[in-house]
């Protein structure tokens, strides 16, 4: 430390300032977790002025702050003409943590901000915003970092980060001009070892250039747990679509048969065949339902997670935001399901039907 380091030490040390950013992205500081200051100008020696953010107010604060190009203070002038606002000092740091946090992520809708923000405030203090009050202009934040936006079916990329797993897995199987395929590792494996399938289409998530997000899942007996198994974004609502759509199932069962001997999947392909020559011309896929001797014979637990994937959004999600929570979906099942045979979580008990 030199001698004008050590000099402006003395002069402003019970001085504690944090960098910040306003709404719109610009340089902030706050100081001591009671005034803001936004940056007002550079100048020539790299030294930064920054106004009290009331100045602009009918306070007109004359206070100012320079910082050198270290962000040490070289000059600071205390004549603020208002009362300390901890509060929105401590709004805005909070916010600024967590846009961090978002900013460091490859895929920032992967950040849980809830949890950033219950992190963060636990060091905060008695003085600390809701989590409300920050979470509409964070999450605003979090998506002005997606990728641009796509208007129609034909701008879906061939490749994307967000067609792996957090795991590194591919998550994208198949896409062409009408339909785009997502199924992991993990999912394919359920879908193969369990003769219990669920399928059902939703409108309510499908980005507003496509048609509707077709869902498969599976009822693993031995856990008495549904699993989602594969996700589907359809442009339309051709019979030809759907038909590739089931091929494109055959096809894995194809790829993994090797895997599933314990379990007869010639017969499910035979059921697709049959399905679809009996049912998928014949009737509207509203009308398709479910029925076998087993404890679920509806198709209320698709619709369920159909409800539950609805809440997520405020408005019809963008192709990013819906692949976003499709992969987090993906990873909490495989947590869920390893957990549980492994014994970690119990399985859950069975309900009693009176069947006769």
């Amino acid at each position: 430390m030199n001698l004008v380091h050590f000099i402006l030490w003395r002069i402003f040390k019970n001085l504690e300032i944090e960098i910040s950013k306003t709404n719109r992205g610009k340089e902030q500081i706050i100081l001591n977790r009671k005034y803001k200051f936004n940056l007002s100008s550079k100048r020539k020696d790299n030294s930064k002025k920054y106004k009290c953010t009331e100045y602009k107010t009918l306070n007109q604060c004359p206070s100012f702050i320079i910082l050198n190009n270290e962000n040490q203070i070289l000059e600071y002038d205390d004549s603020h003409n208002h009362l300390e606002n901890k509060f929105g000092a401590a709004k805005s740091i909070v916010k600024n943590k967590i846009k961090d946090e978002i900013s460091k992520s490859s895929i920032p809708f992967n950040v849980n901000i809830k949890r950033t923000y219950d992190e963060i405030s636990q060091g905060m203090g008695l003085i600390c915003p809701g989590y409300n009050s920050i979470k509409f202009q964070v999450t605003r934040s979090r998506r002005k970092q997606l990728p641009p936006d796509i208007t129609t079916f034909d701008e879906i990329p061939n490749e994307s980060k967000y067609y792996k797993t957090k795991r590194d897995e591919n998550f994208m199987i198949f896409k062409n001009n009408d339909l785009i395929v997502f199924q992991s590792p993990f999912q394919a494996e359920l879908f193969s070892k369990n003769k219990h399938i669920f399928a059902d289409g939703t409108f309510y998530i499908a980005p507003i250039f496509s048609y509707q997000v077709f869902i498969t899942r599976t009822y693993v007996t031995e856990l008495n747990c549904f699993y989602t198994t594969s996700f589907s974004i359809l442009k339309n609502k051709k019979q030809t679509t759907y038909e590739i759509l089931f091929e494109e199932i055959k096809k894995k069962f194809y790829k993994i048969k090797s895997e599933c001997q314990e379990h007869n999947y010639v017969q499910f392909l035979e059921f697709l065949e049959y399905f679809k020559k009996t049912y998928l011309i014949n009737f509207e896929t509203e009308n398709w339902n479910y029925y076998d001797n087993i404890e679920h014979i509806t198709n209320n637990v698709s619709e369920t997670f159909n409800k539950y994937l609805k809440k997520l959004f405020a408005k019809k999600p963008t192709f990013f935001q819906l692949l976003s929570e499709l992969q987090k979906k993906n990873q909490n099942n495989y947590i869920d399901y390893e957990r549980r045979t492994a014994g970690i979580l119990r399985n859950k008990k069975q309900k009693k039907i009176d069947k006769n």
